[in-house]
């Protein structure tokens, strides 16, 4: 893979600082009131979301807004050092979907943040019926440069036949997630490989690609998604970009739920 694929994403240098800051503020606040008033029970699906070295600035923190926003019977937490979680395997025993945001512009340094230990207690996690949501940065892990969750590495989207993109800039690209055809926000995003059941594929991009599917590992699932639906208005006002049709988070949130299901 040449150097411009192994590239993650968010290759700005910091990523939308003041909105990531308001986001975390946000979570903050929202986790004292659950430390004072805990509603979840004990059916509540555990959804943990990276949050560390591997993740760039903001990205965890817009994720688990958003699945807090659309699985409001979920309870979501962050898993890293210092966070609700730790970061060790056995950190995963109750979770129902481990979420691997976006991350920088080096897969092998991403990979390189996370502790060996881990990356093999997440992959047994899988393998014995666990569920991982990969987005962008997260999908590229899942392949053998960290989690192994697929067979083989992935390439980068960009550069690809008929693709638009052939750098790293941000911007948004069509996408027909489960037929509905968007303008999704997009940099470095991987393409995906062909799942052993088609039916697997959820979304594609433009030019026949796919851009999100679902993948057998072991007892557990994965779903890996090259672009990035789950961005909102905050990452296009500092791309400096705009998304003619609007939000896409809605449009991804069927192929969430089918890994909470």
């Amino acid at each position: 893979m040449d150097e411009v694929k192994r590239a993650g994403i968010m290759t700005a240098p910091t990523r939308r600082a003041v909105a990531a800051l308001l986001v975390v503020l946000f979570t903050a606040a929202a986790s004292v009131g659950c430390a004072a008033a805990d509603t979840s029970s004990p059916d509540s699906p555990l959804v943990a979301v990276y949050r560390g070295e591997a993740a760039c600035d903001g990205c965890p923190e817009t994720v688990a807004q958003r699945l807090r926003a659309s699985f409001t019977d979920a309870e979501v937490v962050f898993i890293g050092r210092g966070e609700r979680l730790p970061l060790q395997a056995d950190s995963l025993a109750d979770v129902d979907l481990y979420v691997q945001p976006g991350g920088g512009d080096d897969i092998d340094a991403a990979a390189e943040a996370l502790p060996p230990r881990f990356v093999g207690g997440l992959e047994q996690y899988v393998a014995d019926g666990g569920r991982y949501l990969g987005l962008c940065m997260g999908a590229y892990l899942a392949g053998p440069v960290a989690f192994g969750l697929v067979e083989s590495d992935l390439d980068g989207e960009v550069g690809r036949p008929e693709f638009p993109v052939t750098d790293s800039r941000e911007t948004v690209v069509d996408v027909a997630w489960d037929g509905h055809h968007r303008k999704t926000f997009f940099q470095e995003g991987a393409v995906l490989p062909p799942p052993e059941d088609r039916a697997d594929v959820f979304a594609r991009y433009g030019n026949g690609d796919i851009a999100a599917a679902r993948y057998d590992h072991g007892d557990g699932m994965a779903g890996l998604v090259g672009p990035h639906p789950e961005a909102d208005q905050t990452w296009l006002d500092e791309a400096g970009i705009a998304d003619p049709d609007g939000d896409d988070w809605n449009y991804a949130v069927p192929f969430v739920a089918a890994l909470l299901d």
